[in-house]
C-alpha cells in the first residue's frame, strides 16, 4: 500500500470545487480574512509577503514540536534558517532580521536552553499565539460552511490543544504548500508581492455579486487598507494586467476568469491542506505516528 493510500480521509480540492456549496465558502474565506488584516497596516506589513508569513508561522510550529531532550527539534534560529532554506522560501539574512523584529514588537521571547546553554530557543508569546488561533478561526470558517456536520468544532472554539497538534503537523506539510503554489503561478505572482493576496481578496469581496467587476476603485484607499502605497497597488494590478488577470479601464478593475480560476484553486488547495492537518490534529496518537510514518 502505498503513502498515499495510508492518508485518512480528507476533502481534495477538486472535491471542493465541485462542491454546490463553494460560492459560499469563497465569500465566508473572504470575509474572514479581511476581518483578520483589513486596516490592520502593521500585522499587513508584518505578515502579508510569503516569506515573512512563513517565517512568522515556522516559528510557531517548531516550536509545538519541541522536545527538550531531542536537540534536533529545538526551535533555534539556525533550524528555523534550516526548514526556511529547504523550501527555497528566505535566506538566512531576511530570517534574522525578522527574528529580531519579532523580537522586538513582542511577538516572540528569545531564551536560553537549559540543556546547552549556547542555544537560543525561540519561543512564541501569548500574543504571536493568540494572533496564530485567529488565523486558524478565520481559516475554518470557510469549511465549516462546506461541511458543518460534524463540523470543526475545536478550530472555531480555539482549542489550544488542537492549536498544538495541529501545528505539530503543519510542519510536515510546509512543503507540499509550496508545491501547491508552484502548480498555481497565477496565485503565486500575488502571494510573493507585499499585500498582493489580501488586495486580491478585497478586490473579490468588492465585485462578488457584481460578476466580478469593481466600480469606483481607489488605489489609495486600498493602500491605506493594507499598509502599501497607491503607487504600489497600481503597479501591481498594471502587471496583473498584462497577464491577463486583471483589466483596468480607468476606475473600474475586472478580475479575469483567469485570475478567479486562480484565486479559487488557491482557496480550495488552502481548504484541502487545513481539512488534511484537523484530521491529522484529531487522530488518535498511534494513528496520527503511523500516517506520517507512511509520508
Amino acid at each position: 500500500m502505498n503513502a498515499r493510500e495510508q492518508l485518512p480521509f480528507f476533502y481534495t480540492s477538486d472535491a471542493i470545487l465541485s462542491h454546490p456549496r463553494f460560492s459560499l465558502a469563497r465569500s465566508a474565506y473572504v470575509d474572514a480574512l479581511l476581518k483578520l488584516y483589513e486596516n490592520d497596516p502593521f500585522l499587513n506589513r508584518l505578515l502579508n509577503e510569503a516569506g515573512r508569513a512563513m517565517t512568522f508561522f515556522m516559528i510557531i510550529c517548531l516550536h509545538a514540536a519541541y522536545r527538550e531532550n531531542e536537540r534536533s527539534t529545538w526551535p533555534t534560529t539556525r533550524l528555523l534558517q534550516d526548514k526556511l532554506s529547504s523550501y527555497g522560501l528566505s535566506s538566512s539574512r531576511r530570517v534574522n532580521d525578522l527574528v529580531g523584529r519579532l523580537a522586538a514588537t513582542g511577538y516572540i521571547e528569545t531564551l536560553i536552553s537549559p540543556e546547552d546553554k549556547r542555544a537560543r530557543i525561540l519561543r512564541p508569546t501569548g500574543k504571536m499565539l493568540g494572533h496564530d488561533l485567529d488565523w486558524l478561526e478565520a481559516h475554518y470558517q470557510s469549511l465549516n460552511a462546506l461541511f458543518p456536520e460534524p463540523g470543526y468544532g475545536p478550530p472555531l472554539q480555539r482549542d489550544v490543544t488542537f492549536q498544538k497538534k495541529q501545528r505539530i503537523a503543519s510542519v510536515e506539510m510546509f512543503a507540499y504548500s509550496a508545491q501547491f503554489l508552484a502548480q498555481n503561478p497565477d496565485a503565486l505572482f500575488f502571494v510573493q508581492r507585499e499585500a498582493g493576496m489580501p488586495i486580491v481578496i478585497k478586490l473579490v469581496q468588492l465585485s462578488i455579486t457584481n460578476s466580478f467587476i469593481v466600480k469606483n476603485v481607489s488605489f489609495a484607499d486600498l493602500g491605506h487598507r493594507f499598509g502599501v502605497s497607491r503607487t504600489h497597488v497600481r503597479n501591481l494590478l498594471r502587471e496583473a494586467q498584462s497577464m491577463g488577470l486583471t483589466e483596468i479601464n480607468g476606475r473600474e478593475i475586472v478580475l479575469t476568469p483567469r485570475l478567479m480560476a486562480a484565486f479559487d484553486r488557491f482557496v480550495a488547495d488552502g481548504m484541502a491542506g487545513l481539512d488534511l492537518l484537523f484530521r491529522f490534529a484529531t487522530a488518535n496518537s498511534a494513528e496520527a505516528i503511523a500516517i506520517k510514518a507512511a509520508r
